[in-house]
Order: C-alpha cells, then sequence, then structure tokens
C-alpha cells in the first residue's frame, strides 16, 4: 500500500443533521460511522443551494470567490477542484453519481474537466434524462421492461416535467436496482492497490434529480438505501482510507421560500473518520468550506493558494459560519451562525432582518432583532457579519503599481 491514504467523499444531495439524527434508527450504516468518526454537530454549508454549496466543497472557496452564485451557473475554469489537485498529485480520482457544478436544465449532460476524474460515472439523479445518465444507462441494461415501463418515451429537453405515476415506478424498483445501489455497485468497482480520491454522490432529495428547487425534503426509502449500499463500500476499504460524509444542502420539507436558510436547511452533517483520530463529537461552528483543506492537510499536499478554508483535523472550529442565498427568484440573503446565536438579514430589506438565540429557540420561532433587550446582541452580531464577509473576501490577485 502507498503511504498516502486513500479519500472516499460520501455527498449526499439532500440531508439536514436533523434528519440524519432523527432516522439513525433506520440507518445503522451512517449511525455506526457516527458512532467512529469525528461527528462536527455544528456543521453548515455555504449555500442551500445545491451548485453553489458543492461549488464551495470542492474548492475550498467563499462563494463570493468561486463565483459560481446559483444554480444553472458554472465553476469558473480558473478555480482548482480538490479532484484535480488530487489527480495531478498522481491519485486515481474517480466519480460516481452526482456532481452539479454546471447547469443540467433541458437533461444537459454535465461534463468532467480534462484530467478531473481518471473514472466519471456521471448521474445527476435517477430522473434525470440525459443521453449520458449512467445509471439509467445501467438499468435499461439490467432491466430493460422496467427501463421501458419507466421511460416509454425519449427525453424531449422542452418538456423536462416528471408525472407522478413515473416517480412512483422509479420508486417502486427492487432496492438492487435503485440508484444508490448503483451508486455503490460503481464505486466498488473503482476502489483498487492505487492510492484514489474518490467522490460517491448519493442522491436522497425527494426530486430525484428531476428539477430545480429552492428548499427539499428527504425521501427517506432513498437514504436508506443509501446507507445499504455505503455499508457495502465500507467493509471494501483499507482501514487507513480517510472517509468523509457530509452533503451539499439540508432537507426542509416545507416549500416556502423563506424556510431557505433556516437551519434544517443549512445544517448539515458532516463526519470525518481517519485511522489517526478518535471518534467524538465537536460542537465547535464549521464550514464545509473546510472540508477541502482537510483533505490537504491529510495527504500532506500544500493547498492552492487561494484556499479560503481550514483542516478541520489541525486547525480548531473558526467559530462562526456564513450561508447565504443568491438566487435571482429570491431575495437575497445571508445568515451567520456565531455561538448560540444566528441572524439572517434579508439584504434591501432592514425590517426584515432576524435573530436567533438557538439555544432557547431551536425552531426560530422567536425573531428577537426588535427586542430592546436584545439590541447589543444585535449589533454585535452585525458587526460580526460584516468581519466575516470580509475576512472572505479574495485579495489574492497581485498588486503590480502604485495606482
Amino acid at each position: 500500500m502507498s503511504d498516502r491514504p486513500d479519500i472516499l467523499l460520501v455527498v449526499f444531495d439532500s440531508l439536514s443533521a436533523h434528519d440524519l439524527c432523527l432516522h439513525l434508527d433506520d440507518l445503522p450504516t451512517l449511525r455506526g460511522l457516527m458512532d467512529d468518526s469525528l461527528n462536527y454537530t455544528n456543521a453548515y454549508t455555504c449555500c442551500p443551494e445545491s451548485s453553489p454549496s458543492r461549488a464551495s466543497l470542492m474548492t475550498g472557496l467563499d462563494i463570493g470567490v468561486h463565483g459560481l452564485w446559483t444554480d444553472g451557473v458554472t465553476l469558473s475554469s480558473r478555480e482548482t477542484t480538490v479532484s484535480e489537485a488530487f489527480a495531478a498529485q498522481g491519485y486515481q480520482t474517480w466519480l460516481v453519481g452526482r456532481r452539479q457544478l454546471a447547469g443540467v436544465s433541458n437533461w444537459t449532460t454535465e461534463h468532467a474537466r480534462r484530467l478531473e476524474y481518471r473514472t466519471f460515472d456521471w448521474a445527476h439523479g435517477p430522473l434525470h434524462r440525459s443521453r449520458q445518465n449512467a445509471y439509467l444507462t445501467w438499468l435499461q441494461a439490467q432491466a430493460p421492461d422496467a427501463y421501458a415501463a419507466i421511460f416509454p418515451r425519449q427525453p424531449d429537453p422542452d418538456d423536462t416535467a416528471i408525472p407522478n405515476e413515473q416517480r412512483q415506478a422509479m420508486m417502486s424498483l427492487p432496492d438492487a436496482l435503485s440508484f444508490n445501489a448503483w451508486v455503490a455497485e460503481q464505486a466498488l468497482s473503482q476502489i483498487g492497490e492505487a492510492s484514489f480520491f474518490g467522490i460517491a454522490g448519493f442522491v436522497v432529495g425527494q426530486t430525484l434529480g428531476a428539477g430545480p428547487a429552492p428548499v427539499e425534503a428527504l425521501d427517506l426509502q432513498s437514504l436508506r438505501q443509501a446507507d445499504a449500499g455505503l455499508a457495502r463500500v465500507l467493509k471494501c476499504l483499507h482501514k487507513d482510507t480517510v472517509v468523509v460524509v457530509t452533503a451539499g444542502r439540508g432537507s426542509v420539507a416545507s416549500k416556502d421560500a423563506a424556510d431557505v436558510l433556516r437551519e434544517p436547511a443549512v445544517k448539515v452533517p458532516l463526519l470525518v473518520r481517519t485511522d489517526k483520530t478518535h471518534a467524538m463529537a465537536v460542537d465547535g461552528i464549521v464550514s464545509t468550506m473546510d472540508v477541502a483543506a482537510t483533505f490537504y492537510g491529510l495527504a500532506g499536499m500544500q493547498p492552492p493558494q487561494r484556499v479560503q478554508g481550514t483542516s478541520l483535523i489541525s486547525a480548531p472550529p473558526r467559530g462562526w459560519a456564513l450561508s447565504r442565498m443568491r438566487n435571482p427568484s429570491l431575495p437575497e440573503q445571508t445568515a451567520l451562525r456565531a455561538e448560540q446565536w444566528k441572524l439572517v438579514v434579508t439584504h434591501g430589506s432592514p425590517d426584515a432582518t432576524r435573530l436567533f438565540d438557538l439555544g432557547t429557540d431551536p425552531q426560530e420561532t422567536k425573531n428577537l432583532a426588535k427586542s430592546a433587550d436584545h439590541l447589543d446582541r444585535l449589533e454585535t452580531m452585525l458587526d460580526l457579519m460584516i468581519d466575516a464577509r470580509v475576512a472572505l473576501e479574495d485579495r489574492l490577485e497581485p498588486r503590480i503599481a502604485k495606482f
């Protein structure tokens, strides 16, 4: 074996920390992994929208720096993904399942970058009708009659609505034919002797990759299938493999756009298992932006200069986290979590500012922003939000002249 650790990144599309804990009795693999890992109990995604959050996860950069600010935007070619960096160091890099660093509307195919992955088994989800959806190609080969019954016609890029009957038919497939069973099977086929950096992109949100939604509820059946598939993968890993489990965004049952920055939408699972760390719960506030820096540190690699995240292993938790929503169809909002406090600012609408004490009000029902007793706390949080946004500015362009 190489002295470089193998690395497996497990990314769920939509899974809140709350939903994971709520359903642990149905998830023996994730329960066991949680007990055997560093469990970051206050981990926040940089955005409740999928593409921006995944861009931060894969680059270690804030949304304002990498520039992928909403779904349908492509990550700039000037940014280096952690997969590219590991590939350049000789790792066998692969991805199975969802990626979502570019637009996929109208059943568009998402392509990897040149030299980013040795193997790229891309599939946005079981109901995404791209002709390059590797899961659907596999399903058609494994169960042609079932495939023909679910998809009797060729995909129409101008009609991407998914009838409920089609969704139910997909969900009625045997577990062995499910999307998440396929993700696990393909991941197993990539595990070999060479050092690898692999990504397993499971889909557990209710849209099943069929279309965008500001918030998305959890599909428990899909999560159970992912848990079973993950069990198969973990059994085949070498003991020193680094395993990181997280989610691109949280899961929220409500369809109210006002819920996009509530805790279930932005607080996600984050588990880190290595053979060099002891299992424990870590309550400090961290960001999924810190995952890329953690990978670089564990592999002994120098991170790209622009990385803003900090290693979850070698550095103490930052103590605050920013989450932002910049979808053009919704009001622009920023949420700051620090200590037990949470501030949500709707930009351009000062009267919509919200302040919550999550220690006494975890459901975010009591807005304290207009409370005379909390004016000092409000001012402190507003100042910290400004400081946080300044701290995350990109100032690495070289100065070449005085003016």
